[in-house]
């Protein structure tokens, strides 16, 4: 416990003995009198005496015990910990107060948003005092200060927290971090003020999980103040919109809709999606605390590009944002592949001859090369790749440096690449293309050479994610077939410690990886390691739906099928045959097909910048740097579109639950002094007891009242 006034203890100390040396200092005294009989008075004055001495005992108790109790409650105690900030603390300080605006702040409590209790408990601290100075942090996707540095402008720290709104994006916690510390770093060895981070947010598990405070000035103070209501609030959301199994040209497809019920009962949910003139509801019970997939049977009729949108209708939730959820879908003749290997056409059977039957089933003999083009990988530029939707590589030979920075280039910017891993040289290869990507490729596993005089044959499936594409295509079947594939040659591996598991789709009974499937920035990788000449998988009837799913989860992705999310960068490489640069405009579907004859604001919101188009070497490009709204965005030449991106909200906002409170104190803080408290449950509570200290004094002195009337004589 602690108190807000400790000065007022000692006065209250004080103040209690005056009763005390004042009933000491009254007292009656005895007084002779001449009487001659005094064995009644005697008697008499000895009944008196005993009545007045506990009256006065009472009395005196009363007294004391009132004044000591009004001087506790003027010295103000509080439960639990002292604040590291607050206005009691004396001396010169720097503090950065970092205001969550994600998109889950916005969830209601009581009709509440989070951001508005938010903004009063950051509104205390940027209160004026002496030698301090502060500067304010809206955390997004891209935390922005009000200003450069901590200042003593306090007025326009109050009006900015005022104005600031919740933006629909995630907070990216080491960004925040990184700008507090660069704010909170002295500017020399002088500087010895006490450096003091507040940050006001909802402590979302899904954002706050892997924060990380070591970065931050050493003796830096960190108190976290939550306005997360003490239970999750209930939310229903959607995640994902996509039509599965669609063929060329159009036909009938198949629609997925992922609703997850973050409450704890049943809910029965009902959905409307839209897409282009057609309109379908789907409607199923979704358990609690699960993730379920709405589907239905539609016909795509309209070839090209189309915005969509799902709604739950009559959804009655804390967070309405992640209601509405657009997507695109895109329906074309036939996908385009370039096929990068030295071996000939005309040497069969061959590893690169499977792979082209697979990748063109329905193609006659003669007409596969328009689907499927061969390219001799010394003969490689961004002429010959870029009208390809996928790269495939198999049996390639040593790649020189330029053909890997090219293959990197597409590979950042959208385009995905399909590698069969069977010649030595491949484990080089896929090193020198990891290394020229960057860190936006982190493959599960790193590829080696096999150990010698241990050939690799007759290996077969030991570890498969069979609810993952490709295999998640076999369904039940898939374990009579796993037992009849052997495989023989490819590379070893060996795991990479940090990277994601669930980009090893499969592994041998050796222990080496089969089907890795890893994003590559705005594009993606999947390394199939086998020689598929000398396995049999190309003989069994699984080879051809293995690789048509394969194939779809990397050209969907090389379209732009999946959303990007607001607020943060995207880039994605455009399709070869957009035609030039200076003849493309983007657009705002979504304003557009809500627009209204004669509206002048959504004609503006349709033409509002959506990121710029570029020439670059591997062809045309789309950048965004930070799409501000959801929606369905799109790339035209003339009146017809070409190209079609859909920005969602990111989906770990809709999950409501918050972070634990030893977490936020011990591991996040980082050895850092750490102070956490629950503004929107704890607050009001930890400063109450005075009010009941006033209550006991009121108590005291009625109580005095009543002790002098019941012994009145």
């Amino acid at each position: 416990m602690t108190f807000l006034h400790p000065w007022a203890i000692i006065a209250g100390v004080l103040a209690a003995g005056l009763p005390v040396a004042v009933h000491f200092l009254t007292r009656p005294r005895p007084v002779r009198m001449p009487l001659s009989t005094l064995r009644f008075l005697r008697e008499a004055i000895h009944q008196r005496r005993a009545r007045h001495v506990l009256r006065d005992i009472l009395i005196l108790a009363l007294r004391t015990l009132a004044i000591l109790l009004i001087a506790l409650a003027v010295a103000r105690p509080q439960w639990g910990k002292r604040p590291l900030v607050s206005d009691q603390t004396d001396g010169d300080a720097v503090r950065v107060v970092a205001l969550d605006v994600s998109q889950s702040m916005a969830a209601t409590d009581r009709g509440i948003a989070a951001l508005e209790r938010a903004r009063t408990v950051a509104a205390n601290d940027l209160r004026y005092r002496p030698g301090l100075k502060v500067n304010l942090i809206l955390a997004g996707a891209a935390p922005r200060s009000v200003f450069e540095a901590p200042s003593t402008n306090f007025d326009a720290l109050h009006d900015e927290l005022a104005h600031a709104k919740v933006l629909p994006q995630r907070v990216d916690v080491q960004k925040l971090v990184e700008s507090a510390r660069q704010m909170l770093a002295p500017g020399s060895p002088e500087d010895k003020r006490r450096r003091e981070l507040v940050i006001v947010s909802d402590f979302q598990r899904s954002g706050w999980a892997k924060a990380n405070f070591a970065s931050l000035p050493e003796g830096t103070q960190i108190q976290l103040e939550s306005v997360a209501p003490a239970e999750t609030p209930p939310n229903l959301a959607i995640l994902a919109v996509r039509t599965t199994g669609q063929e060329a040209g159009g036909g009938q497809a198949q629609l997925e809709v992922d609703v997850h019920n973050y409450t704890p009962t049943m809910r029965q949910v009902e959905v409307e999606v839209q897409l282009g003139d057609s309109l379908w509801h789907l409607k199923s019970p979704c358990p609690p605390e699960r993730m379920t997939t709405l589907t239905q049977e539609i016909e795509l009729k309209q070839v090209g590009w189309q915005a969509g949108e799902a709604r739950l209708v009559g959804c009655d939730d804390a967070l309405a944002a992640d209601n509405v959820r657009p997507f695109v879908v895109h329906v074309q003749a036939e996908p385009v592949f370039a096929l990068l290997t030295r071996q000939s056409a005309s040497l069969r059977p061959s590893s690169s001859h499977y792979l082209e039957c697979a990748l063109a089933p329905k193609r006659g003999e003669k007409d596969k090369s328009a689907q499927v083009r061969r390219i001799d990988p010394s003969a490689a530029d961004a002429a010959a790749l870029a009208p390809a939707d996928l790269i495939v590589l198999d049996h390639p030979g040593k790649l020189a440096d330029d053909k890997i920075k090219l293959l990197a280039g597409f590979l950042r910017r959208g385009r995905p690449v399909l590698y069969v891993a069977a010649e030595l040289i491949d484990a080089t290869n896929l090193k020198h293309l990891a290394d020229a990507v960057g860190s936006g490729l982190q493959l599960p596993v790193e590829f080696t050479p096999p150990l010698a005089g241990k050939p690799r044959r007759e290996l077969t499936l030991a570890t498969v994610r069979r609810d993952r594409p490709p295999f998640s295509v076999f369904g039940d079947s898939f374990g009579t077939l796993a037992g009849q594939l052997r495989f023989a040659g490819g590379l070893g591996s060996r795991r990479v410690e940090g990277r994601l598991d669930d980009d090893l789709l499969a592994s041998y009974s050796d222990g080496s990886a089969s089907v890795v499937l890893a994003a590559a920035d705005a594009g993606a990788l999947a390394v199939v390691n086998a020689d598929l000449k000398e396995s049999n998988l190309a003989k069994t009837w699984a080879f051809l739906p293995l690789v048509e799913e394969l194939v779809r989860q990397l050209v969907d992705r090389g379209r732009g099928i999946e959303a990007a999310w607001c607020g943060e960068q995207f880039v994605v490489q455009l399709p070869g045959d957009v035609g030039p640069v200076p003849a493309l405009r983007l657009v705002n579907l979504t304003a557009e097909k809500a627009e209204k004859p004669g509206s002048a604001d959504n004609a503006s919101a349709a033409e509002k910048p959506c990121g710029e188009v570029a020439d670059e070497t591997a062809g045309a490009v789309w950048r965004w740097n930070a799409p501000e709204k959801p929606g369905a965005y799109g790339v035209k030449r003339d009146n017809d579109l070409v190209f079609a991106k859909a920005v969602a909200l990111p989906a770990e906002e809709s999950d409501l639950e918050t972070l634990d409170l030893e977490k936020l104190t011990g591991r996040l803080a980082a050895g850092h002094a750490a102070y956490y408290r629950n503004a929107a449950a704890e607050g009001e509570h930890r400063d109450d007891l005075w009010m009941w200290l006033v209550f006991g004094c009121v108590v005291c002195m009625s109580g005095e009242i009543v002790a002098m009337l019941a012994f009145r004589d």
